[in-house]
């Protein structure tokens, strides 16, 4: 399994000129805010059409500007996570997920049944007949990353999955998403803008700057790079934090 990128496009003023490549694995796109990062995931995503270049997933071509492919979204069996989930509000937990399941070939017991199982997985089953309007901030969560796993997509990707959340809540979300990334065992795609964070849930980290990834690094390597040291504590997932150096 692996992500192959390298794409151009202009949004505005701003130019990204991404390459990647991907196994099976997490990796981590940190930078600055407006450096490129969301952009690559909406590019990968079939959101947003680069300007040329290809992507290829799993030896299917997604996009490629010489050859005029361009594979809708639906049919990229791609997985993004929105930094506010993109829930339906005028739909349950349970028709949220469901619509994961729309482009299923199955039949309509053989459906509902995936919907059950990821539910109960999800610990969702009690909030079946919620609005997103009802939930809490990591329910909703849990509900966007059960609608995307019951799609079975080929590739998951996380926008900035913890910046709604709250401290506390983001620390134990923190978790839950470890353990879903375990479970999904395919390559995986982390943005994000704070360090601890990406150390703890990534294997390599891209840092994006000015709509380019100069640099993929394991996150041991990025770790010194940045100029950045461990600290140990029993309050976050992983027992680690990461702090900078003084100068």
């Amino acid at each position: 399994m692996a992500l192959k990128i390298d794409i151009e496009k202009k949004f505005g003023t701003f130019r990204l000129q991404i390459k990647l490549n991907t196994e099976d694995e997490v990796l981590g796109l940190v930078g600055n805010s407006g450096c490129g990062k969301s952009l690559t995931l909406k590019c990968i995503a079939g959101i947003e059409k680069p300007d040329r270049g290809r992507i290829v997933l799993n030896g299917i071509t997604l996009f490629d500007s010489e050859k005029h492919i361009n594979l809708s979204p639906q049919k990229r069996r791609t997985g993004l996570l929105f930094q506010n989930y993109a829930l339906f509000p005028n739909m349950t937990v349970r028709q949220n997920i469901r619509a994961g399941t729309l482009r299923d070939q199955q039949n309509e017991k053989e459906r509902e049944n995936k919907v059950d199982a990821i539910m109960d997985s999800f610990g969702l089953s009690s909030l079946a007949s919620h609005y997103p309007r009802q939930l809490s901030g990591g329910q909703q969560q849990r509900t966007a990353l059960a609608r995307i796993l019951v799609s079975e997509p080929q590739i998951l990707m996380l926008d900035e999955p913890f910046s709604a959340l709250d401290s506390e809540l983001k620390f134990r979300m923190e978790k839950e998403v470890r353990d879903v990334i375990q479970r999904f065992g395919k390559t995986t795609i982390l943005v994000s803008h704070d360090r601890g964070e990406a150390y703890r849930l990534c294997d390599r980290i891209a840092i994006v700057q000015d709509g380019k990834a100069d640099e993929i690094l394991l996150k041991e390597e990025w770790l010194l790079k940045s100029n950045s040291v461990i600290i140990t504590t029993d309050s976050i997932p992983q027992n680690v934090i990461l702090v900078s150096k003084e100068p």
